[in-house]
């Protein structure tokens, strides 16, 4: 199962080569092979078939098709394996298929292959189709385990169903199953989401009593809401029980910190916190150079998020739009346009529209602004589009400034 909090594995688009030399082995040499080595074979192009692209060669596809009809003794962990395939790709059709066909033809279906579908429907937001899987489960004679529960527990927590979370807790737990710290690193994840930070000290107090260690996944969600209810001390305090508890840091929680050190105007601290991060071998994303820049540029510090931006793109991590909004912010409200736009024309670059900029100025009412940056726009050459003009023909009207518009 690969939950939120769970190390994910990225694709690859270029398999090794000793990958596409297996492709073109026809299945018929294996067929000579004792059935321990076919199906050993069989069993590697299935875990091939896992961490593929959607976008996967016609030969994997015909390797796989193939396997189901070959006289190898297929197994229950095979099917698993293949189900979990093409929920991964995104073809969770198939997949529904293949339980149906285990069904009917064998080999019977385990708790593995509920769990993995019940998995690749909560991915989509099917809860529904996930829920009567798991009615299902009890149909066939199998139990739901501690991952069905957490599986769908995380899976309400992320759209902040947290009443409904509760309740799937309550019954595995009448049902004399233990929460894991999974479950309740889920179960606290969503409820700082909906802002309920109280009621996570009492689950960490749960943890302490029935003697489930929290982890990173656990502390990051707390302290970062902690933090942006600006208690920094209590944050700082959940910090140091990690430190004691030797309890490992991961970017999320090195992230949490360091955007709750420039929430409290602590902006070098922040910037040693993230110099840590480095010096541990841990690989910074999109997420922490955002809330570094963003700190940054909200201090006052346009430059230094310019020279982080500039930093984050030579490691090849991909700005977002959120990024680009801090500096551009930071300049537009030093009066600096110039540099904003500069910055403007690096989004036009990678394919990201800047028009958002001046609908955002004028949503908090800051009109002359956005009527500046607009002004700008057009004068190094920048194009506006419908929503931008709409913007400023409904927000215009609204203080008196059509002509100002017209004068552009």
């Amino acid at each position: 199962m690969n939950f939120l909090f769970s190390r994910k594995i990225t694709p690859r688009s270029s398999p090794f080569p000793w990958v596409q030399l297996l492709r073109k082995i026809p299945l018929s040499t294996f067929r000579r092979f004792p059935t321990s080595q076919a199906t050993q074979f069989l069993f590697t192009v299935a875990i091939l078939q896992r961490f593929q692209p959607k976008t996967q060669p016609s030969a994997m596809k015909s390797y796989l098709n193939t396997y189901l009809h070959t006289d190898i003794r297929n197994t229950v962990e095979h099917f698993n394996v293949l189900i979990d395939g093409y929920c991964r790709n995104g073809e969770i059709s198939r997949a529904v298929e293949l339980l149906e066909g285990m069904k009917t033809n064998g080999p019977a279906p385990d708790i593995v292959t509920y769990n993995t579908l019940i998995n690749g429907f909560c991915k989509i937001g099917d809860l529904f189709t996930a829920r009567k899987l798991m009615g299902e489960i009890f149909l066939v004679n199998l139990e739901p385990n501690v991952i069905t529960y957490t599986t769908l527990i995380d899976a309400y927590c992320k759209i902040q169903c947290v009443e409904d979370a509760r309740s799937m807790y309550d019954e595995m737990t009448v049902k004399g199953l233990v929460p894991d710290v999974v479950t309740y690193a889920c179960i606290m994840n969503g409820l700082c989401k909906s802002g309920k930070v109280e009621e996570v000290k009492s689950v960490f107090r749960e943890m302490e009593e029935v003697g489930v260690v929290p982890n990173h996944f656990s502390y990051a969600p707390l302290i970062d809401s902690l933090f942006k209810e600006g208690n920094a001390g209590e944050a700082f305090e959940f910090q140091g029980q990690m430190v004691v508890w030797e309890v490992e840091f991961d970017v999320v929680v090195y992230t949490a910190l360091m955007d709750g050190l420039l929430k409290a105007g602590m902006p070098n601290d922040a910037e040693n916190m993230f110099q840590v991060l480095l010096e541990e071998s841990l690989v910074p994303n999109c997420i922490t150079y955002s809330a570094l820049i963003g700190g940054l540029c909200k201090l006052g510090d346009v430059n230094k998020g310019e020279l982080m931006l500039q930093e984050m793109e030579e490691k090849c991590v991909s700005p977002n739009v959120i990024v680009y909004a801090s500096i551009v912010d930071g300049y537009t409200k030093k009066g600096l346009l110039n540099e904003a736009m500069n910055v403007m024309k690096k989004m036009v670059q990678r394919n990201i529209s800047p028009n958002v900029f001046v609908y955002g100025y004028f949503k908090v009412g800051q009109q002359g602004i956005a009527l500046d940056l607009f002004k700008e726009m057009k004068s190094v050459g920048l194009e506006e589009n419908h929503f931008v003009i709409d913007s400023f023909v409904n927000n215009l009207r609204e203080v008196e400034g059509w002509r100002k518009l017209m004068s552009y």
